[in-house]
């Protein structure tokens, strides 16, 4: 009976250790990603699917040739936007297929996430949405029931639009995503919950409420599928029903690395490892660094073949591989 326990132990402890984590070292990474955005008309049978753990979803049947190109960057980096908020060191920018412009500016510290800030630019009009209070996005690292409630504030110009809200971040699930892009393993999936009062001048208030879902995985970069549900409510006006979909494949994970270059055939091996990682075409490596899932620097390394990583617990790592020409590619790694 006493091993049958001790069977049972180490079945669970190895479902426990299954579950995907997402570090700092993977959500704030600079790159840029490809995203296909689904026509609203298609959604009307849209539902989120299951939560819980090890389960399965399928929106494979959604398919749409409208791209958004996003890219992520730190500041400062010597671009001009850097300036509009001069806290954010994480810059989103996205532009759509119509050509219009949007940055969302971030402050990564502490192992969080807060929006500072946006800014759009749509047929020559430029808006800023400045957060009076910062809105909290993130806590890292993410895990599977990790949950979490934030109040924040903001306004418009020159719009004139004042805004109060509170939402609640709640890590329901994890397990496998199907899309028109492939089958995904390990993914976790976020769902944010907002309340939002909106105020116009001139205008009656409206009050929102928002249930959005994103499907992330350490293996990927960005979200691989972004699902959202809103209602627009307005005194004397009908209740506004909205609703999105949009769906990614960024193989280009953890760096800035062009795929194509011979940087990216930088081989690490055994992976997962207790004891040894090798690094095969080592002598295009300068350095490398360690980071672990909530994203500190724990050890440094020279140019190097082979990592000793056996006085590590285990766990998930990521290491940041700094090239000869100056460019970085961060790899995941796992010690047993």
């Amino acid at each position: 009976m006493k091993k049958l326990y001790f069977t049972l132990l180490i079945f669970i402890m190895a479902k426990m250790g299954a579950q995907p984590v997402i570090s700092a070292a993977h959500a704030v990474q600079p790159g840029s990603l490809i995203y296909y955005a689904v026509d609203f008309t298609q959604l009307g049978s849209l539902t989120p699917g299951p939560s819980g753990a090890n389960v399965s979803w399928d929106f494979s049947q959604y398919t749409s040739a409208i791209t958004t190109t996003q890219t992520r960057y730190d500041c400062p980096a010597g671009n001009t936007n850097c300036s509009d908020f001069d806290q954010a060191n994480k810059i989103i920018a996205s532009i759509a297929s119509g050509g219009a412009e949007n940055y969302a500016y971030f402050k990564y510290a502490n192992n969080e996430l807060l929006t500072l800030g946006t800014k759009s630019i749509n047929n020559g009009v430029t808006t800023y949405y400045t957060y009076t209070d910062p809105s909290l996005e993130l806590k890292f690292p993410v895990t599977y029931l990790q949950t979490f409630t934030d109040s924040w504030a903001g306004h418009s110009t020159p719009a004139s639009v004042t805004e109060t809200g509170a939402h609640t971040v709640t890590v329901d699930a994890y397990g496998t995503l199907k899309t028109a892009l492939g089958t995904f393993p390990n993914t976790l999936r976020v769902k944010v919950e907002k309340n939002i009062t909106s105020n116009t001048v001139g205008a009656p208030t409206a009050h929102v409420t928002f249930v959005g879902y994103t499907w992330i995985s350490s293996d990927y970069a960005g979200a691989l599928l972004t699902i959202g549900f809103s209602e627009t409510s307005i005194v004397g006006l009908p209740t506004i029903y909205g609703r999105a979909l949009s769906y990614g494949k960024n193989t280009l994970t953890l760096g800035t690395v062009d795929i194509a270059d011979d940087r990216s055939k930088v081989d690490i091996y055994p992976n997962p490892s207790s004891h040894y990682v090798n690094i095969k075409n080592g002598d295009k490596v300068v350095k490398i660094e360690m980071n672990d899932a909530e994203g500190r620097k724990i050890a440094a390394f020279k140019k190097a073949d082979k990592i000793d990583i056996s006085a590590f617990s285990s766990g998930i790592y990521f290491l940041t591989i700094t090239f000869k020409d100056g460019k970085t590619e961060t790899r995941k790694i796992i010690r047993k």
